[in-house]
């Protein structure tokens, strides 16, 4: 009985105790040394996820970076704008240079047509010339070649004046040709006038018979312009005026 209390008071005694404690303490320290490390693994391993986030957020600032710049120096819409002025020329229009004028008009533009179907036509707007009036004005084709003029009565084309330019009749008569050539080619279709300073092409067809090309000749007998439309309205060299 003795021995067993000795034996309990020696397990309780404060060396035992003491001897308890420092075990524990040291397995507390381990396990919070391992804790601390873990931790820092931790944080290290965070550090670098955000290291590589932050490096794929910069390659995609960098590569937007570098669309917008392409974007703002890219040459495209400037090229646009220049093709787009590049057709204000006369290929811009179905009325050419190459163009030929007849009793029925000129080109695409035929006598008779609305200012709509003109415009429609020519594949060009019909431009107001100043002067004249709702009733009776002449227009030129936007994008046509000069020296054109379209009559226009009432808003029907009823006359085309070709004033300058190499534009020819379909048998190649304009501006230049003489007033022999011409008859020589015509023989008894031509006749004098309108005016003293012109002469004239008069159809037989009977669609045509109210239709007349003319051609102004100066003294020496040379074409300076020349005309295709509608009677009464082909007859005046100028048009409009009254």
């Amino acid at each position: 009985m003795t021995g067993r209390v000795t034996a309990v008071h020696q397990l309780d005694s404060p060396r035992s105790l003491t001897r308890g404690n420092s075990a524990r303490w040291r397995a507390l320290a381990v396990a919070l040394a391992a804790a601390m490390l873990v931790s820092a693994c931790g944080l290290l391993s965070d550090d670098e996820t955000d290291a590589t986030t932050t490096t794929a957020a910069d390659d995609e600032m960098m590569s937007d970076t570098e669309t917008e710049t392409s974007t703002v120096v890219t040459p495209a819409p400037t090229t646009a704008a220049d093709d787009a002025m590049a057709t204000d020329n006369p290929s811009g229009s179905n009325v050419t240079l190459e163009s030929k004028l007849s009793t029925a008009g000129l080109g695409p533009v035929q006598i008779g047509q609305s200012l709509e179907d003109a415009r429609t036509a020519a594949d060009s707007l019909m431009i107001a010339v100043p002067g004249g009036t709702d009733a009776c004005r002449y227009f030129t084709v936007q994008n046509g070649p000069a020296g054109i003029r379209f009559l226009a009565v009432n808003a029907e084309i009823v006359r085309v004046d070709i004033d300058s330019g190499p534009i020819t009749t379909i048998s190649g008569y304009g501006i230049g040709s003489t007033r022999s050539e011409i008859i020589e080619a015509f023989g008894d279709r031509i006749e004098d006038g309108p005016g003293l300073s012109a002469i004239q092409y008069v159809p037989v067809d009977a669609p045509d018979v109210d239709k007349r090309v003319v051609w102004e000749v100066d003294e020496a007998g040379a074409v300076i312009s020349l005309r295709a439309g509608r009677l009464p309205h082909i007859e005046p060299r100028v048009a409009c005026t009254g």
